[in-house]
């Protein structure tokens, strides 16, 4: 069981993934994404230079749409707890994360079920601590290694984005498609390993969803967001659905987030018991 609940984690960090590009559409909540025909054309610089060059009028979109792109929700901590739903290889767990993060530098997550505490994790730019309760043994390793137990490299300042609800990834990153569909926009951005899609509502610019592919095309995540809320001055979505397709294999993370706050004091107790063994 305790096994489970590693895994519905580690769909959440392989969402934090660096070596992507475009593959299929999950199937479960999927957003339709259309293309529209446009006429004058003006070139720009693009990703990958075999592309058609952008119309004018999505030149124009693109414009408009970066500097939502370029806003990120910024804090000095977060701290909130979510009830999780997952559903993968066969099963249907559902458990709390207590969250706490210090920006750039620890990723702090307690898991619970039916009141006990399941495990905990220790997460840095360079390393990752596990604690296994339920087992009574706990996992040392770099960052790089955790890439052994994921469809896809892991990024600590990625996962960060996820957790509190910014794009992936922001820098090094160049535009190479926008659509208007009436009531929201999508921007694409690519970078050198990585591409996102993003959809945003128009009434608020709020984040609609997220899709992110791999560059083997095993792995494809969707992220979508919902129930925002104005929290400390920022708007934050209480709400994520998580779609993850690695080699046929489908997961789901359903995510709830409540006592969400920002830039406060906080602590970030982690040990191993003396007679746990490490592994």
């Amino acid at each position: 069981m305790t096994k489970h609940f590693a895994a519905a984690l580690l769909v959440v960090f392989a969402m934090s993934m660096t070596a992507c590009k475009i593959g299929k559409k999950p199937t479960r909540k999927a957003v339709t994404i259309e293309k529209k025909a446009d006429s004058a054309v003006v070139t720009v610089p693009v990703a990958d230079p075999s592309k058609p060059a952008l119309t004018l009028e999505k030149q124009a979109l693109i414009d408009n749409l970066l500097p939502v792109w370029n806003k990120q929700i910024d804090f000095a901590t977060f701290s909130g707890k979510s009830k999780m739903r997952y559903e993968g290889k066969g099963q249907k767990l559902d458990f709390t994360a207590h969250i706490r993060i210090q920006k750039d530098r620890v990723i702090w997550i307690s898991v619970t079920a039916f009141l006990l505490q399941v495990a905990r994790a220790y997460i840095t730019p360079d390393s990752i601590m596990v604690v296994n309760y339920m087992e009574r043994e706990a996992s040392r390793m770099p960052i790089s290694q955790v890439s052994k137990l994921l469809p896809a490299p892991v990024d600590f300042y990625s996962l960060q984005n996820l957790i509190v609800g910014n794009a992936l990834k922001t820098s090094g990153t160049i535009a190479t498609d926008a659509t208007d569909f009436g009531g929201t926009w999508s921007l694409q951005m690519e970078a050198p390993n990585m591409i996102q899609q993003a959809t945003y509502n128009k009434a608020d610019t709020t984040m609609r969803s997220l899709q992110v592919r791999t560059s083997s095309g095993t792995t494809d995540g969707m992220i979508q967001y919902g129930n925002y809320a104005m929290i400390q001055g920022r708007k934050f979505a209480d709400s994520r659905a998580i779609n993850l397709v690695n080699n046929g294999e489908r997961y789901y993370v359903d995510m709830n987030f409540n006592d969400v706050e920002f830039d406060k004091q906080l602590e970030f107790p982690f040990s191993i018991p003396k007679n746990y063994k490490i592994k």
